[in-house]
């Protein structure tokens, strides 16, 4: 079975963060994870964003970095990503931290994602007010 893996440049715990929320509002164009930039409206996850990935098809899992470590095991991947994880075992990487700097909105990574996994373009249309 496959699962879209969604690993978040950032650690769990309230004080990491209410770290990154200042972070973001304060100096967004600095902010280190840009898939929490994009997803996120404040505190929470975008509701357009939910809607969206139930339209993905496959199973998703969201982690911060530890948590994924602490599941997966370490790794040389640069954070944030998107993995695909086949059968329980090997991840290949959907949208890398490099790829995530050409990603500015909601709705790219929307298309990017529609792209891997074969959903019609208006389909994303529909799922996308950013």
């Amino acid at each position: 079975m496959k699962k879209l893996i969604f690993v978040y440049n950032g650690d769990t715990g309230l004080v990491n963060g209410v770290m990154h929320y200042l972070h973001k509002r304060i100096s967004p164009k600095t902010y280190p994870c840009q898939l929490c930039g994009v997803i996120y409206d404040g505190m929470s996850v975008n509701s357009d964003w939910l809607a969206f990935v139930k339209t993905l098809g496959v199973p998703t899992e969201f982690l911060h970095r530890d948590e994924y470590e602490q599941r997966y095991g370490e790794s040389s991947h640069a954070w944030p990503a998107v993995l695909l994880q086949e059968d329980n075992q090997s991840t290949q990487v959907v949208i890398s931290a490099t790829d995530f700097s050409d990603i500015g909105d909601r709705a790219s990574l929307q298309s990017r994602l529609a792209g891997f996994v074969g959903i019609p373009r208006a389909a994303v249309d529909a799922t996308s007010t950013a």
